[in-house]
């Protein structure tokens, strides 16, 4: 079927037809009742919004990774001082490891 403007019409009339039935069926409800409705909505999408911009702040979500690694290292230096040490020598031999490489491959 394709689209014509006499069946867009149609369709647009059936469903406004159907809201306006709908509505009609609906109880009354009263304007403080609509009120809260409305802050009640304001405030879920305000939440909604603060969430998405939490996840899209990347400077922030690489401070809190920052933070809670932090407080990871710290917990384990409390509780395991040589597993942290061993770690940290590990880290310490990758880097120089890989440093190494990259001279390596620049001088061939």
């Amino acid at each position: 079927m394709t689209a014509t403007p006499e069946n867009s019409a149609a369709a647009l009339n059936a469903a406004s037809t159907a809201v306006a039935q709908q509505a009609a069926s609906a109880p009354r409800r009263s304007r403080a009742e609509l009120q809260a409705d409305a802050v009640r909505a304001r405030a879920e999408l305000a939440a909604t919004l603060d969430a998405i911009e939490d996840k899209l702040n990347v400077p922030k979500q690489i401070g809190l990774a920052a933070d809670r690694t932090g407080a990871r290292v710290r917990r384990m230096a409390a509780e395991n001082p040589i597993a942290l040490g061993a770690v940290a020598l590990a880290a310490a031999t990758a880097v120089g490891l890989g440093v190494w490489a990259i001279i390596r491959a620049l001088r061939d």
